[in-house]
């Protein structure tokens, strides 16, 4: 994969467009940080990045750890992914700070 060649150069923040479930393991794993968009602007997204805003938010499915994962899921129950690598409303956070110069 393309862009577990790039990360595995440098320390990486993976920015992830979802507007389904994804299988993100090795990404995950490979990177500094993952941050899962839902349709953000360029300009919020890097207010995000340079510490301007606050991330928040929660999940609103779960990730699943692999394709055998998925395929073992039932069409009808929700949230039923073995192990998932992100479970249905994970979210972190942090506190801004702000550090002014003198």
């Amino acid at each position: 994969m393309e862009i577990l060649d790039l990360i595995s150069k440098k320390p990486s923040i993976v920015v992830v467009n979802l507007d389904r479930a994804a299988i993100l393991t090795e990404i995950s794993e490979a990177s500094g940080a993952l941050l899962a968009d839902f349709g953000l602007s360029d300009e919020v997204l890097n207010q995000l990045l340079f510490g301007e805003l606050v991330p928040e938010g929660k999940l609103p499915f779960e990730l699943p750890s692999s394709w055998e994962a998925v395929e073992n899921q039932k069409e009808d129950v929700p949230y039923d992914s073995k192990d998932p690598l992100y479970k249905f409303g994970h979210g972190l956070t942090y506190e801004s700070e702000v550090v002014t110069m003198n």
